[in-house]
């Protein structure tokens, strides 16, 4: 049994949607780091220990009556469809764009049908619409600079819902509502109606959850699982005052597997207009922004310093990927803006590895006044205020249970067909290993599963090459830009036209792991484990001895098999067992074949025909390409490079390697 539409697509969006947004050039992997300081969103972990916010965004903020709530949640699936820190409320101006548009529709067939009544219909649109901008310009003009600057009383409540069937919880979720008070409703009208649409949309996205995917998640139960999926939507505000009401909105995702999954949300809204802030309204410049943010979030966590001081490439993937986050409106950050600076949250992975945590940082308006406008500085360093003066956070409402619609079967029978005293018939080998499948691995030599040739063959594709130049170093972010070709996506999260691929690399705490989505079919492919994989014999000495714990590089799906790459990121001399692929049938889930180690060590291969074209390299080792046999893993033909390869890219018919120092191009034939 698979999972359902909406199920699999909100396990899309927690997996692999909203990482897509973060994915950058370079093969980012490592482990170790937690989040800390004010405001800071510690790392996510196992579906039980939630993202846990501190400092004055949530500590503050609870009132003595409140149940704790660890800020662990869902995707946002309605306003985050693409990744984490998608900025909510893009949706309003359509809204006024649109109404604007049936208006000019509702004229212009009026003067068809009756010329007559076609001044009496503008007039009368015309004077709605002049009626709501005269409002929110009275609206406006009305505040003083002291309303202005005054905090807006509001409160905010947390609503638990669950799933029952049959006594069991199969599902928990959570929502919250923003209420302000009396006074300041009568002052900010256009926010009280955003703030009541949230809470709105906020429900219905929880009923929806439960009532169209009652059977998938049973279904999930019936085969063995049983731990409560969650979905979970925490709220904590940032700043409200006359000029700015902000909050972010940390999702927690937990379909089943090793762990859940942690993104944000971001809320700044204008409480006069009810309109969205732009980003562009706060910041000035931006050119220098991502090194800004990843220098200040190393100043102000030690943790994330030191991870970075020993993965430079996670670093660098982070810094590169921040401008891709920037375009339409930041819509792939996550910021909101405080009384004193900006915050900016990156979800889990963002850092290269899900040990490393999602992680928050602040951008001071005193310490960086080139980036910022003047609009939102408000405020003497000396005389910030607290969020805690305007927002009061009211005990969590009762639990509300809802009870699991009855099983439906084709023909009123009460199971698939059966009669109801008919038992339930188990199923067969293979039938739901993809819901948590161990890999199992052969062998640490290169090895062919029973039955499939092992004939080396002739490689189903020719490289000849056309040029290649070579520099000191080449870098891949410039290469891309100048030659106006994207990079591969790939690790921890990308896509290819039919799959998407999430991987989680945490091999010290014994996760080595990679969950394939069908896009199309909007279903789980399969959960792999590669625990198997995490600790290969033949351990060398020395200083890099300590480092060589595997990474799964990158995957492809071919038909019904699934290709992946692994291996540990240091010299072939500290381990030699690195850099190869394994090929598992996704149907069975049977492994058919591991390749020779040190073939392909690139940050992504592709697949050519019946052959897999991969490549490997490192420090005093040898460099080449290597043409692999798709169907035994067997090494049809190596083609000497001047430096370990890095990218392969089709495009136009020919092929792009791009290695340490050096840009192949090669027909392919």
């Amino acid at each position: 049994m698979r999972n359902g539409d909406i199920l699999n697509k909100l396990l899309t969006t927690a997996l692999v949607g909203s990482l897509l947004v973060t994915s950058a050039a370079g093969c980012g992997a490592g482990s170790g780091a937690s989040g800390s300081g004010a405001g800071d969103i510690a790392q996510g972990k196992e579906k039980a220990a939630k993202t846990e916010v501190e400092g004055n965004v949530v500590g503050d903020t609870k009132s003595d009556d409140a149940e704790a709530t660890e800020g662990s949640s869902e995707t946002d699936t309605d306003d985050n469809a693409e990744g984490a820190g998608a900025n909510a409320d893009d949706a309003t101006d359509d809204t006024n764009d649109a109404g604007d548009k049936s208006d000019a529709t509702d004229t212009n067939a009026g003067d068809n049908e009756d010329g007559t009544g076609t001044n009496a219909d503008d007039n009368e649109e015309s004077t709605d619409t002049d009626a709501e901008n005269n409002s929110v310009s009275s609206a406006a003009s009305s505040l003083s600079e002291e309303d202005l600057s005054s905090p807006i009383e509001f409160s905010y409540q947390c609503h638990p819902e669950s799933l029952i069937d049959d006594g069991k919880e199969l599902a928990t979720c959570i929502y919250y509502t923003i209420t302000l008070d009396k006074s300041e409703e009568e002052k900010f009208p256009k926010l009280k109606e955003v703030l009541d649409e949230f809470g709105t949309n906020g429900e219905e996205e929880m009923g929806e959850f439960f009532t169209k995917n009652t059977d998938d998640i049973r279904g999930m139960f019936d085969n063995g699982w049983s731990v409560p999926y969650e979905y979970r939507r925490d709220l904590y505000p940032i700043r409200s005052d006359g000029r700015v009401f902000s909050f972010v909105v940390c999702n927690y995702t937990f379909l089943a597997g090793a762990h859940g999954y942690t993104d944000f949300s971001n809320y700044n809204y204008d409480p006069v207009t009810g309109q969205e802030i732009k980003f562009a309204d706060v910041f000035k410049s931006t050119d220098d922004l991502p090194e800004i943010i990843v220098s200040d979030l190393e100043k102000q966590n030690e943790d994330i310093a030191k991870y970075f001081d020993g993965n430079s490439y996670d670093r660098d993937n982070l810094v590169g990927g921040i401008p891709g986050r920037l375009e339409e409106n930041a819509r792939g950050l996550c910021w909101a803006i405080d009384y004193d600076g900006v915050w900016i949250y990156f979800e889990d992975y963002a850092m290269g590895t899900y040990a490393a945590g999602a992680q928050s940082v602040k951008l001071s308006f005193f310490e960086h006044p080139e980036l910022f406008t003047d609009t939102y500085i408000n405020y003497e360093k000396d005389n910030i205020p607290l969020i805690t003066d305007a927002a009061k956070e009211l005990k969590e409402a009762d639990n509300t249970e809802i009870t699991a619609a009855p099983r439906s079967y084709p023909g009123g029978l009460d199971d698939d067909g059966r009669g109801p005293d008919e038992a339930y018939e188990e199923e067969g080998d293979g039938e739901d290993w993809w819901y948590h499948a161990v890999v199992t691995n052969p062998g640490w030599t290169a090895w062919t599963a029973d039955g499939i040739d092992t004939a080396v063959g002739t490689p189903s594709v020719t490289l000849k090459e056309i040029s290649h130049t070579t520099t000191d170093w080449l870098n891949e972010e410039e290469w891309s830009k100048e030659k106006n070709i994207p990079l591969p996506e790939t690790a921890p999260a990308y896509e290819d036209d039919t799959f998407s691929y999430s991987i989680s690399n945490n091999a010290e705490g014994g996760i080595l792991c990679l969950t394939v989505m069908n896009k199309e079919t909007q279903t789980l492919n399969g959960n792999y484990y590669f625990d198997e994989f995490i600790s290969p014999p033949d351990q060398g000495t020395g200083l890099f001895a300590d480092y060589t714990e595997p990474y799964i590089f990158y995957a492809l799906m071919d038909g019904d098999t699934l290709f992946v790459a692994l291996g540990h990121r240091t010299y072939a001399s500290a381990n030699p067992h690195k850099a190869y692929i394994v090929a598992i049938d996704t149907v069975s889930g049977n492994t058919l074949w591991k390749s020779d180690d040190q073939v392909a060590g690139a940050c992504n291969f592709i697949i050519e025909g019946d052959s897999i074209i991969c490549g490997y390299g490192f420090t005093d080792e040898p460099d080449y390409i290597y043409i692999l046999n798709k169907n035994n893993g067997k090494t049809q033909k190596q083609i000497k490079v001047k430096s370990a390869p890095s990218y392969f890219i089709r495009q136009d018919g020919q092929l792009y390697v791009l290695t340490y120092n050096t840009e192949y191009l090669y027909s392919i034939k």
